[in-house]
């Protein structure tokens, strides 16, 4: 017979009183209610707090359901408090689920794969003590390949590989990148995916998956003694936070991120000179939030100095490396181009996104460097549990790609500082002055690439390309403005180029071409900007795309002369 054992403001609570064990599970679930539907409506907030619950407990091996308000809990005798009402909890839980869904039309689904996810986070993180008893994350890591159930959604919440990512990436935007719960249930959508983009975090499947990959390897079978564990001895969902070490592509990079241009990286800093304190110099706010701390030019006749900040997104992380290498300037900086400089070491890189700059700075010796004038540097970082990438890393030019775009341990500087009294003129069009560089291919096969410049220089200005002809004429569509002429200075075997007149503001799309492995062509940056419009910095880059996504960026920052 269901009989009442008593009611609070929010909740009735009933058990079945053929069983010995029930009424003090009941009298447990009705001294908790009250406190933890408090704890969820703070998480809720903006969604109505339901005016009351009737909570039923029979007989059953644990678990629970819920129509509207009315909860079923099943019970079994060796049940204790803190999973009885971990378990009220979760079902809780979604009824605000059912709720947000019904007034936004998008949210957590309770009988979906991310709201089954959350459901579970949320009980483990009421009742840590038995945490482990909604753990199922261990499912998805030893599924290979890991499925993707954060850009999709499963559509049933009976399949433990699709709500163990979801649990493990909702603990990832709480524990990692410091996302609290409200704001978690705030950014409501119909995607972990897209609840992520709401937030500000964009590519989050890649990133979440990277990080993960390097403490819990694809294919290498994790056991239950690997993860982290509740008082109870069980293995629980909430990995993280674990370290992530990065350095950033741009100054909006927060090592959540992809976006923006990825070779303009602040965190290399290369110096003529030694300085005498990196750490100071490089870690303050103003140091911090600019990208022009290098010096213009590599002087070959003396050492010059690398110095490297790195970040850390998660866990403390001891005995870190820092490399940096050099490539000459090219659209897409290939690792059969990289060129070692040196290795930093960090004993230690604190969590919560504290910089720590290089100390000293990564010497290049003299003898090393080829001529004076401009590089692009790449650097990486790791250490032990979050292992850096080598040259030797990328068997192919997609695994190349997809490291890229899932990591943000590895960066590049290909940002060049400029001063416009001592640029090269052309010898074949002397009012123009020249920007050297390379357009590269990838090293395993011939592929196809795009190129685009983006440009602001003033309204008199005039920009134009110059490549070989053949690789000019390569490029689909033609572009409307090419030229051929003979250039002495060319490869005596091919002497004939082209020139390609270019629009100075915003963005040119150069069109698609087809580039040979380990193909590097000479090719120029013609840039006549009267002297009139020469008293401030203005910016042009060349960029190289592969299916629509950024490979490679040379940017160069035209400065007037000092004063």
């Amino acid at each position: 017979m269901i009989v009442p054992v008593g009611s609070t403001s929010h909740f009735n609570v009933l058990y079945d009183d053929s069983l010995s064990y029930a009424q003090a599970l009941a009298s447990d679930v009705l001294n908790s209610c009250e406190a933890d539907l408090s704890t969820l409506s703070g998480i809720w907030v903006g969604t109505v707090v339901p005016a009351s619950f009737q909570v039923t407990i029979i007989n059953g091996g644990g678990g629970g359901f819920h129509s509207g308000t009315n909860i079923t809990l099943h019970a079994s005798s060796t049940q204790d408090a803190p999973g009885i009402s971990s378990l009220l909890v979760a079902e809780v839980d979604e009824v605000f689920m059912s709720q947000q869904l019904a007034v936004l039309g998008k949210g957590f689904n309770p009988g979906y794969s991310h709201g089954e996810g959350l459901s579970r986070v949320l009980a483990a993180e009421l009742y840590p003590a038995v945490a482990g008893r909604w753990g199922v994350g261990l499912t998805w890591l030893n599924t290979t390949p890991r499925p993707d159930w954060v850009s999709a959604t499963d559509p049933s919440d009976q399949h433990e590989v699709s709500y163990g990512c979801a649990s493990l990436f909702l603990n990832y935007l709480h524990y990692q990148l410091g996302f609290t719960w409200q704001q978690i249930v705030g950014a409501a959508d119909n995607t972990l995916a897209l609840i992520a983009q709401n937030l500000g975090v964009h590519n989050a499947y890649n990133d979440f998956f990277a990080v993960v990959a390097r403490h819990y390897p694809v294919g290498t079978a994790v056991s239950p003694a690997q993860l982290p564990h509740d008082p109870e001895g069980f293995a629980i969902d909430n990995l993280f936070p674990l370290s992530c070490l990065y350095m950033r592509h741009n100054l909006a990079d927060d090592g959540t991120s992809h976006t923006g241009p990825l070779s303009i990286s602040p965190d290399i800093i290369v110096k003529n000179n030694p300085v005498a304190n990196p750490q100071a110099t490089y870690s303050t706010p103003t140091s911090i939030a600019s990208d022009h701390k290098s010096d213009a030019n590599v002087i070959d006749t003396q050492d010059n100095y690398v110095y490297l900040r790195v970040w850390n997104l998660g866990a403390n992380a001891i005995t870190v490396t820092s490399t940096s290498y050099w490539s000459e300037v090219a659209t897409l900086v290939t690792p059969s181009m990289w060129n070692l400089i040196g290795q930093a070491q960090y004993p230690n890189v604190p969590a919560g996104r504290q910089v720590e700059v290089s100390m000293p700075g990564l010497t290049w010796s003299s003898a090393n460097i080829p001529a004076p004038g401009h590089y692009c540097f790449i650097a990486t970082v790791g250490n032990a549990a979050d292992p850096a990438p080598t040259p030797t890393s990328f068997a192919t030019f997609n695994d190349f790609m997809n490291y890229i775009e899932a990591n943000n341990n590895i960066t590049w500087r290909n940002f060049n500082v400029v001063d416009m009294a001592h640029l090269k003129l052309n010898r074949r069009f002397p009012e123009f002055a020249e920007l050297p560089f390379l357009i590269t291919g990838a090293w395993d096969e011939r592929r196809e690439f795009a190129l685009e410049t983006h440009a602001d220089l003033p309204h008199a200005t005039r920009l134009a390309l110059t490549v070989p002809a053949w690789l000019g004429h390569s490029i689909k569509p033609r572009p409307a403005t090419l030229e051929e002429y003979e250039d002495d200075d060319a490869d005596p075997g091919d002497r004939r180029r082209a020139r390609i007149l270019l629009d100075p503001h915003g963005r040119s799309l150069l069109g698609a071409l087809h580039l040979d492995a380990g193909g590097a062509i000479v090719s120029h940056l013609l840039v006549h900007m009267p002297d009139e419009y020469s008293k401030r910095p203005h910016q042009v880059s060349v960029r190289q795309t592969y299916r629509e996504k950024e490979i490679g960026r040379i940017t160069w920052l035209l400065v007037p002369p000092p004063q």
